[in-house]
């Protein structure tokens, strides 16, 4: 059980110990009471012996409304309660009211045994395999991705990590967006660059991608077919084909660059089947009560909703709009999946609204599908911008990043920012082996936890040692684990998973700066500490897909 909790269990039976006594005013139920349990940061001249408090809680100001008193008066009435507990073995009362506590060393010690037997499982398995679709990076199959897919790609991998580790049965999916006039310009920028391997040159169209990944994909097309495509103006039959084998050939290149980004999904979904399927007719049948028709186009009526105006689901030549398929893509999902979570780029930020109100309207409970959009990336070297791609023109492709700076640096560094705040990438920063680099100081810490045990005395289940502050400072930070999962699900800010990772690893260094481990009179007590902090590492950076090197 978390020191917190049991810490808490304490104070509240110390409550109810004086409700009996008659103390409060007004009835409670003391179970429901909400405080704060901290670090302890008594001010030096409240506390001239300097004792090494380690919690504080301001429960006192809470249950203040129950009764005509000062806080610091009921602080003292709590601290009477607490006298006889093995839990607690010493509390001081700060002005104008705070607890300030000394917890039993077993207790510190106990956890650490917990959390050694938990080890993978550790914070996990608290939500019985209810159902969940994440989706993400969804990038068009018209080019290599870029550095912006590659933060999208780490947070939607974190998010599927995180919460398949509490429980959660999780479907990653890819939406593959293989029709509209994207996959048009796609096949017919592809086919001037085949047609000029050939000798044959013919003008890009106005709408066209010029990246040198449609050169690679043509060059691709050329080795499966030779001169098959070899026609200045291609009939309807072998432009369509083209169109079928240049996305294939994207999608295939996009997945094992995700794959060597350590991304997996466990399903693609495409346009094409969604429009091939019938959905899209289903879904307008269903919402024509909130449709119109003007200038011959199909309007979706959003601005009774919030929306600053109505939607457009059919254009007036006949064609959908990117959000009727979507509508139609999304309430699969949701006929398959009590929640949904997309993760966007900022470009897509304006449809969030328009899709909630789709499914509104379809009938699904809106709030149980959550957007996030994430923010610009902008890379710098050298202090400056960096323009570097050698493979897709001017944008910079995940490819080049990953040729420029390792997976786990990029990976861990991406995830170090909320996603609605943008983003510099400094690549000589991730890449350092020095104590600027976030990941590095916490490999390097998990490499220092498997060196220490390595020669140590075995971890044992001695629970008679003395601890440092400095060590139940670190205890106190494995055991806060637990709750980081449940908050970062809540949350889905997976940025809280690097800021916890980064500031155990802080602490643990510091402990181990000061205290001679080797040979200590509580070696074994101690190893058991070392192996937990290792062992919680090791998950924090598989949760955020991270290697853990043991050496370095």
């Amino acid at each position: 059980m978390s020191i917190n909790l049991v810490v808490k269990k304490e104070l509240i039976k110390a409550v109810q110990s004086l409700q009996d006594q008659g103390f409060f005013e007004q009835d409670f139920n003391a179970n429901d009471l909400v405080f704060d349990l901290s670090e302890s940061n008594v001010p030096e001249q409240s506390n001239p012996d300097k004792i090494e408090f380690n919690l504080s809680s301001n429960i006192a100001f809470i249950v203040k409304k129950y009764v005509k008193n000062a806080p610091v008066n009921i602080a003292n009435a709590i601290k009477e309660c607490l006298k006889d507990s093995k839990v607690i073995t010493y509390v001081s009362v700060t002005m104008p009211g705070f607890l300030n506590f000394i917890i039993n060393d077993e207790l510190f010690i106990e956890r650490t045994f917990e959390i050694n037997d938990l080890k993978d499982s550790y914070g996990g398995n608290f939500i019985n395999k209810e159902k969940v679709n994440i989706e993400f990076v969804s990038a068009n199959p018209t080019g290599f991705l870029h550095v912006g897919h590659a933060r999208g790609a780490a947070v939607g991998d974190s998010l599927v990590r995180m919460y398949r580790h509490a429980g959660y049965d999780v479907e990653a999916e890819y939406y593959v967006n293989d029709a509209g006039n994207q996959i048009d310009t796609l096949a017919a920028s592809v086919h001037v660059r085949y047609l000029a391997l050939f000798g044959t040159e013919k003008p890009m169209p106005e709408e066209c991608y010029r990246g040198n990944d449609i050169i690679w994909c043509a060059n691709k097309i050329k080795d499966l077919k030779g001169d098959y495509f070899n026609d200045y103006e291609l009939s309807e039959a072998k432009y369509q084909e083209l169109k079928l084998i240049a996305t294939e050939i994207m999608l295939t290149q996009i997945m094992e660059h995700l794959k060597e980004f350590r991304v997996s999904f466990d399903t693609v979904s495409s346009e094409r089947a969604v429009r091939a399927s019938g959905a899209i007719e289903q879904v307008l049948n269903k919402l024509k009560d909130n449709t119109y028709t003007q200038d011959g186009a199909l309007f979706l009526n959003t601005t009774q909703y919030g929306d600053d105006k109505d939607r457009v689901l059919i254009k007036n030549d006949g064609s959908f709009t990117y959000l009727l398929p979507d509508i139609a893509y999304h309430a699969n999902k949701f006929a398959q999946n009590p929640s949904l979570i997309n993760v966007w780029g900022a470009d897509h930020s304006g449809y969030v609204l328009r899709m909630k109100i789709a499914m509104q309207l379809l009938g699904f409970n809106k709030e149980n599908l959550d957007i996030l959009t994430i923010q610009l990336v902008r890379l710098i070297k050298d202090g400056q911008e960096f323009k570097m791609s050698k493979r897709a023109g001017t944008s910079v492709t995940l490819a080049d990043l990953m040729d420029n700076s390792s997976v786990d640096a990029i990976r861990y560094t991406m995830l170090t920012r909320e996603v609605n705040s943008k983003f510099d990438f400094d690549i000589d920063e991730a890449n350092s082996d020095e104590s600027n680099s976030s990941v590095f100081i916490v490999q390097y810490a998990h490499s220092r936890a498997c060196s220490l045990l390595s020669k140590m005395q075995a971890a044992s289940k001695q629970n008679n040692a003395k601890l440092t502050l400095k060590a139940k400072k670190v205890i106190r930070a494995l055991d806060d684990f637990e709750e980081l999962i449940k908050t970062i699900v809540s949350t889905k800010k997976v940025n809280l998973m690097t800021q916890y990772l980064s500031e155990l690893a802080k602490l643990f260094n510091s402990f181990y700066a000061d205290t001679k481990l080797i040979n200590h009179e509580f070696e074994s007590t101690y190893a058991s500490l070392v192996l937990a902090v290792k062992n919680v590492l090791s998950l924090g950076l598989e949760l955020i897909g991270v290697s853990a090197p043991s050496e370095m």
